[in-house]
C-alpha cells in the first residue's frame, strides 16, 4: 500500500449542502447555520434562464463549473495623487480620481506600480437571496509550500515571501488573495502517491496526450477540466505535470560533511556514532571526508567514527569534543534517527552528497537500475522522500510488511525512483544505476508524473497567490509539484474587489480595483476576462436588499468605473467599494 501525501488540516469549514447536481429551487432551500456551498454551473445557468440572476451581455460559453467568466468594460479611473498632499477620512477630499473611456479598438495602458479603477463589461442583477463574490483560483490554505527559508503554508505566505520557480530557482510571492471558504474542492492525486486539494477553478500546467505525443508546449486547465478528461481511453493518464529540477536552497555551513552523515543515516545504526563497514570504497570516501577509521578483525573489516571522549579531570565525566559521536548529539540524531533540517534544506551539491552517502551505505540498485533505501521509521522514510524530491526526482513511498526468517516484525518503508543521475559513488553499485532521461538534454520536455485521480472531498478553506515568475508557476507540496497561479497574476496584473461581495438587490456593473506589480506597462483591453464571479444562497430572502431608500446605496445602478462616494465614515453612509 502506498503512503498517501495529504496536506494535514486542523481546522475545515462544513461543508453546509453538497454541490447541486440536479438544482432544486432556491426556495426549497433549507435554512441554514451557515453560508450555502457555491452555487455549481447547472445553478447559474438555471438561474440566469429563468431570470432570477442578470447578466448583460450573457455569453453561456463563459460559465466556469463554480463561476461566471467576467471581462473588462470600457471605463476606467486614474488617480491625481498630486491633488492632495493626504486623505483624510474624516473629510474625504473630492476630484481625485477621472474618468477615461476608450473608444472601439483601444488599449488603455496602465504603468508600473500604478493603481487604478476598472469596471466589468457586464451589467450583474441579483434576486434578495443570492450573493456574489470575485473570486481567483486558489489552494487549500493547508498546502505545504517549499521555500528557501523553510516550509511554510499557503495560508502563512505574504507579499515579499519568497518560493521556488519551476525551474527551482526563488521567486517573489507579489500578492496574496484572502482566505476563501464554501469553495467546491476536489482532491488531486498524482502518480507518486502525493494529494492536493484545490478549489475546482484552481489553474494547472499540464501535459495532454496530444502534447506529449507530439512534443508540444503545456498548456493550463482548471482541477474541473482535469477532472472531466481523465482518461485517455482506457488505460492511460490524459494529464501530466512536469518533475521540476532540483530546488535552489542556500548553501549551509554544516557541522557533520553531509556524505558522512547520509552513510551514518544509511546503514541503519541509530544509537551509537560509531558504525561498520566493510566496503572499502565506502571507507576511502569517509576518510576522504576527515573520519577515523580503525581496522578491524572479521567480516566486518572497519569501525568508522571511533573516537576517543575527552574526559573532564574535574567530574571524571567525557565531555563534548569534536568527535562525531559530539558532533552527532548536537544534532539531535543519536536515539533519534532522522535528517536534520538545515541537511535537507541545504545546497545541492550538498543535498546530493547526503543521498549518496545514504544510497552508498543502505541503498540498492536493481537489474533495471531502479533505486531504493528501505528503513522501518516512517519519519525517516518521509525525510528520504523529500531528500530526494528536492533533488529533481519522483520518489514513491511503499509500506511493507517486514520479516526475519518469515516472522513478522512490523511494517518497513521502501522508497523507490529512478534518477536521472548517479545517486552512488561506491563503483559495483553506479555499475548498475542506468541513468534515465536528463533534464539538461531537453529542458522543454522534462520528465511527467500523471495525474491519477480527481475525486470530490470536503470544502475547506482556500487561498491563492500571485508569484515573480513570468510563467506564473510556483512548486508545493513536499514532492515539489509545480502549480499555477491565476491567467492574470501570470502578467502581474493584481485584480482585486475590496468588499469582496455583491450584496442580494444588486445591480449595475462591477468596480475593479487594478494594480500592476510588474516593471513593464500593461496593455488591457475591453472584453478581456478580467475575474470571475460565484454565487451563494442565503438561508431567506434579505429584509433589506442592496438599494432599499433607507440604506443610501451609493453605487446601485453604476455603468462606469465608480470613484469613492465614502462619507467621511458618517452614520448611513457605505464603505469607499463600487462592490457591497
Amino acid at each position: 500500500m502506498q503512503v498517501v501525501l495529504v496536506p494535514r488540516r486542523r481546522h475545515s469549514q462544513p461543508n453546509v449542502f453538497s454541490q447541486v447536481r440536479h438544482p432544486p429551487p432556491l426556495a426549497d432551500l433549507r435554512p441554514m447555520s451557515a453560508l450555502a456551498s457555491v452555487l455549481s454551473d447547472a445553478t447559474i445557468l438555471e438561474l440566469v434562464d429563468s431570470g432570477r440572476i442578470r447578466i448583460d451581455p450573457w455569453d453561456p460559453g463563459l460559465v466556469q463549473p463554480a463561476s461566471v467568466d467576467l471581462r473588462l468594460g470600457d471605463s476606467f479611473r486614474v488617480f491625481h495623487n498630486h491633488r492632495a498632499s493626504a486623505i483624510d477620512l474624516r473629510e474625504p477630499p473630492a476630484g481625485l480620481t477621472e474618468e477615461v473611456v476608450l473608444a472601439e479598438n483601444e488599449s488603455f495602458v496602465i504603468h508600473p506600480g500604478e493603481f487604478c479603477l476598472g469596471r466589468t463589461l457586464e451589467w450583474v442583477e441579483l434576486p434578495d437571496d443570492i450573493v456574489a463574490r470575485i473570486e481567483g483560483k486558489a489552494l487549500a490554505t493547508a498546502t505545504p509550500v517549499p521555500t528557501p527559508d523553510g516550509w511554510r503554508t499557503m495560508a502563512e505566505l505574504r507579499p515579499g515571501d519568497w518560493v521556488f520557480d519551476p525551474q527551482g530557482h526563488p521567486t517573489p510571492v507579489i500578492a496574496t488573495s484572502d482566505t476563501m471558504i464554501g469553495r467546491p474542492c476536489r482532491r488531486v492525486e498524482f502518480s507518486d502517491g502525493t494529494a492536493i486539494v484545490a478549489d475546482v477553478d484552481h489553474h494547472w500546467q499540464v501535459w495532454t496526450h496530444t502534447d506529449r505525443s507530439r512534443r508540444g508546449r503545456p498548456r493550463i486547465q482548471t482541477t474541473a477540466e482535469i477532472e472531466r478528461t481523465l482518461m485517455h481511453g482506457t488505460e492511460e493518464y490524459e494529464h501530466h505535470v512536469s518533475q521540476a529540477p532540483p530546488v535552489h536552497y542556500p548553501h549551509r555551513q554544516l557541522p557533520i560533511d553531509p556524505y558522512v552523515l547520509g552513510a551514518w543515516v544509511g546503514d541503519g545504526t541509530s544509537t551509537t556514532a560509531v558504525s561498520a563497514s566493510a566496503d572499502p570504497t565506502l571507507v576511502r570516501e569517509l576518510v576522504l571526508a576527515g573520519e577515523p577509521v580503525v581496522p578491524r578483525s572479521g567480516p566486518i573489516a572497519y569501525g568508522v567514527g571511533a573516537a576517543g571522549g575527552t574526559r573532564d579531570p574535574a567530574t571524571g565525566w567525557c565531555g563534548a569534543n569534536d568527535s562525531r559521536h559530539s558532533r552527532l548529539g548536537a544534532l539531535g540524531v543519536p536515539g533519534n534517527e532522522h535528517i536534520p533540517r538545515d541537511y535537507l534544506e541545504s545546497s545541492v551539491e550538498q543535498r546530493r552528497a547526503l543521498l549518496e552517502g545514504i544510497m552508498d551505505a543502505g541503498g540498492s540498485v536493481d537489474v533495471h537500475g531502479r533505486c531504493d533505501v528501505t528503513t522501518i521509521s516512517p519519519h525517516l522514510a518521509e525525510d528520504y522522500r523529500e531528500l530526494i524530491a528536492s533533488l529533481g526526482y519522483a520518489p514513491v513511498v511503499a509500506e511493507k510488511a517486514a520479516k526475519r526468517y518469515d516472522t513478522d516484525c512490523g511494517t518497513r518503508y521502501e522508497v523507490r525512483f529512478n534518477p536521472h543521475d548517479r545517486v552512488f559513488r561506491v563503483p559495483r553499485r553506479l555499475a548498475r544505476q542506468k541513468l534515465t532521461q536528463r533534464f539538461d538534454r531537453d529542458p522543454a520536455h522534462p520528465a511527467h508524473r500523471a495525474i491519477t485521480a480527481v475525486r470530490p472531498c470536503e470544502s475547506v478553506p482556500v487561498r491563492c497567490i500571485e508569484v515573480g515568475d513570468p510563467g506564473g508557476i510556483f512548486l508545493v507540496s513536499r514532492s515539489f509539484i509545480p502549480t499555477h497561479n491565476s491567467s492574470i497574476g501570470r502578467l502581474g496584473l493584481i485584480v482585486h474587489a475590496t468588499a469582496g461581495f455583491c450584496d442580494p438587490g444588486w445591480q449595475g456593473t462591477l468596480t475593479l480595483e487594478l494594480n500592476n506589480l510588474t516593471r513593464v506597462p500593461i496593455k488591457l483591453y475591453p472584453g478581456l476576462p478580467i475575474a470571475q464571479l460565484s454565487f451563494m444562497a442565503l438561508d431567506r430572502p434579505a429584509l433589506r436588499p442592496y438599494g432599499s431608500p433607507e440604506l443610501g446605496s451609493h453605487y446601485q445602478g453604476q455603468r462606469a468605473a465608480t470613484e469613492s462616494r465614502y462619507e467621511g465614515g458618517r452614520a448611513g453612509t457605505t464603505p469607499p467599494t463600487g462592490i457591497e
